[in-house]
Order: C-alpha cells, then sequence, then structure tokens
C-alpha cells in the first residue's frame, strides 16, 4: 500500500470548506461577544457562546455538549458551571448515569439565546441574495457527504 498522495490536500474543495467554515464559526462568536459587550452590557466570552449555541435547545448533557463541541467532558462541565453562576444555564444530576450533569437553560438563558438569535437575523438579512445561495451550498454539501466516504 502506498502513502504517496495522489493529490495536493490543497486542491480538496472539501477541506477549504472546512477550514473555512471553523474560521466563519470563530468570527461569528468572537463578532456576536463584541455586539453583546458593546451593545448590551453582556460579558461572554466567544468560547461560552460557542457552548450555548451547542446546546441548541432541550435538556442534554454536558458530555454530548462536550462531544459536539470537540472539547473534553471536564473542560464541558466547568464551561457549564461557570454559565450556571451567570445565571444563564442550570445544572441537575443526570438520574440515568451517576456521572453526568444535565444542562438546561434558565428563562435568563432563553432570553440571552432570542437576544442572540435577533443579532444573527439582522446579520442573515445583510446578506441578501446570498442567503439562498449559502443555503444551496450547505445542502449540496450535506449530500455529498452522505453520500459514502468518497474513497471509491
Amino acid at each position: 500500500m502506498s502513502t504517496k498522495l495522489t493529490t495536493n490536500m490543497a486542491d480538496s474543495l472539501t477541506l477549504t470548506l472546512y477550514h473555512a467554515a471553523r474560521g466563519f464559526q470563530d468570527r461569528v462568536t468572537r463578532r456576536l461577544s463584541e455586539v453583546l459587550a458593546r451593545e448590551h452590557g453582556i460579558a461572554l466570552s466567544p468560547a461560552q457562546l460557542a457552548f450555548l449555541a451547542a446546546l441548541i435547545c432541550g435538556e442534554t448533557t454536558t458530555s454530548e455538549v462536550a462531544r459536539r463541541t470537540g472539547v473534553s467532558r471536564q473542560a464541558a462541565h466547568r464551561q457549564a458551571a461557570a454559565l450556571a453562576d451567570l445565571g444563564y444555564l442550570a445544572l441537575a444530576p443526570d438520574p440515568a448515569r451517576r456521572n453526568q450533569s444535565l444542562v438546561r437553560f434558565t428563562d435568563e438563558g432563553t432570553r440571552l439565546m432570542a437576544l442572540c438569535r435577533d443579532i444573527l437575523a439582522g446579520w442573515d438579512r445583510a446578506l441578501g441574495g446570498e442567503a439562498e445561495t449559502l443555503g444551496r451550498a450547505a445542502a449540496i454539501m450535506e449530500v455529498a457527504l452522505a453520500e459514502g466516504d468518497g474513497a471509491g
């Protein structure tokens, strides 16, 4: 079996999109952090906002948030505890798993996420006609990834 690369990784559109998406996520959370601080007096780090975004909605475990965000369970638990101290999250023992914590938004956390969605909606509007193009591109990539590993 040869280990020689037959294609230059820099030529991979998927890899280019992967790095662009990661960079975009970082810029969005950093910019959102700045807007929340400047316009609303809410001091949250980009990492805290990424953690909150990974909760999506409803109740989940800190381990699930760790998996979604790519951090250790310990780091996720520390982040959840810090956000609980700020009043945005509530933590409770998971009755199904002794070593797990359930995490959910408090009323204050729900209000914060509504504010974040309003800010993001403004950015969405600024995209104008490009929003549809970007939505189609995301859907195309989802289909391509679902069709197999491409190693064929």
